[in-house]
């Protein structure tokens, strides 16, 4: 049963990928207002679907702690959905994302218009332009959304903050808020089931901009770690 719900989100995903992508793309290539809410309402399609087929659930809390205007996030990452839900909840981001996607058809289209592309392999001359990039952003009032660890982990697996979220933090001197998620236990980083249950997205409160390297290392892994674990545990329950 749950390989035949899976299969009918999968054609669903794709399919409202190709509709919505395509019709919203010849204004979205000229407009970023537009390309977000083009993703917005992706976003809340696949919201839908995951309920609809799947018996998915998708909650936001906290959030009443983001930011209004420029700001730093940093999101655990789980899931690819981690790279859809918040679009929902999310005034202006830009996301630190790899430039592969760009390739990706359709999608690719909407990742360079709502992203800062970078190059995994490019070491310190990625950190400059990934920094060039966020700190034009901060200037619109957009809020940079990097994922700390760099890439999709297992739910249980604690938090590995990587250098750019540091450099990001340093730099661009605006509130960092951490989210913790449970993504994983529904939507899996790889494979094809989507499990039943509920996903929750916690928008926690703040860290200040001012606090050295170590302390806002430490500060933001402490406020990530207990959050998720909470959540993944809340999540497991929902799916017993």
């Amino acid at each position: 049963m749950t390989f035949i719900r899976s299969l009918l989100f999968a054609i669903w995903f794709y399919l409202t990928l190709l509709v919505l992508g395509l019709l919203a793309m010849p204004i979205a290539l000229f407009s970023r207002r537009f390309a977000i809410g083009a993703v917005r309402l992706f976003g809340a399609t696949q919201a839908f679907g995951l309920w609809l087929f799947c018996g998915i659930s998708t909650e936001v809390r906290g959030k009443e702690h983001l930011p209004k205007g420029p700001g730093l996030i940093a999101m655990k990452h789980q899931s690819t959905y981690d790279t859809i839900a918040p679009f929902m909840f999310m005034e202006n981001p830009a996301y630190i994302l790899k430039k592969e996607l760009l390739k990706a058809p359709v999608f690719g289209v909407y990742a360079s218009r709502v992203g800062i592309p970078i190059d995994r392999a490019g070491g310190a001359k990625t950190m400059r332009l990934m920094l060039a990039a966020a700190k034009k952003a901060t200037a619109g009032g957009q809020q940079i959304v990097i994922f700390p660890e760099g890439t999709r982990q297992l739910p249980d697996t604690p938090a590995d903050i990587k250098p750019g979220i540091v450099l990001l933090y340093n730099e661009l001197k605006v509130p960092c808020v951490p989210i913790a998620l449970n993504t994983g236990l529904c939507w899996q980083g790889s494979g094809f089931l989507r499990k039943p249950g509920r996903i929750v997205f916690e928008i926690l409160p703040p860290i200040p901009p001012g606090l050295k390297r170590d302390v806002f290392t430490q500060t933001l892994k402490d406020a990530l770690d207990p959050a998720t674990q909470r959540l993944v545990a809340e999540g497991r329950a929902a799916q017993t």
